[in-house]
């Protein structure tokens, strides 16, 4: 096998082509780490907007196309499980692979979609904050229905209570 030696400016041009999005050393390590180094090194990134935006995107593009999840997953070639993990866990952080998969199926931009999945950086702050604008504006808003009310109105009753001091 021939080895291959990039220089600094064949790193910059390559990172010119994925349009300003970085996968750093550090940030493909937990990739192949066991689960539980994997949650404890990502930790906060992965409750971050961005995460949900990625999820929502996925789902919502799906739902655009007139796809079922069962479709998708058979067009993309990933495992259903898994796409149901990527729209209803925001936790969860896909393969790279798979995410590519997805960007192709979804005709979305394959950079992008690394940084929204968690698997890339980028210090293109556009991306970033458009993404916490797709991810606030995304949740549905709704009438609570009674028992969700109730619950509300409960819950609220204790935080009221226990910041005057008083117990009951």
């Amino acid at each position: 096998m021939k080895e291959i030696r990039m220089s600094d400016e064949l790193f910059r041009e390559r990172a010119a082509e994925e349009n300003g999005c970085m996968i750093s050393a550090i940030g493909l390590k937990p990739l192949f780490a066991k689960p539980d180094e994997v949650s404890q090194h990502r930790g906060e990134q992965t409750k971050e907007p961005v995460r949900f935006a990625f999820s929502t995107l996925i789902s919502y593009r799906r739902r655009a196309l007139r796809l079922t999840m069962e479709k998708l997953a058979e067009k993309a070639r990933v495992e259903l499980d898994e796409l149901l993990r990527i729209e209803e866990d925001t936790d969860y952080i896909p393969e790279p692979r798979t995410v590519h998969q997805l960007a192709s199926e979804l005709k979305l931009p394959i950079p992008q979609l690394l940084v929204l999945s968690g698997n890339a950086t980028t210090a293109n702050t556009e991306l970033t904050e458009a993404a916490v604008r797709f991810a606030a504006r995304s949740r549905a808003v709704e009438k609570l229905n009674r028992e969700q009310s109730d619950a509300l109105n409960e819950f609220v009753k204790v935080l009221i209570k226990q910041k005057s001091g008083t117990k009951k």
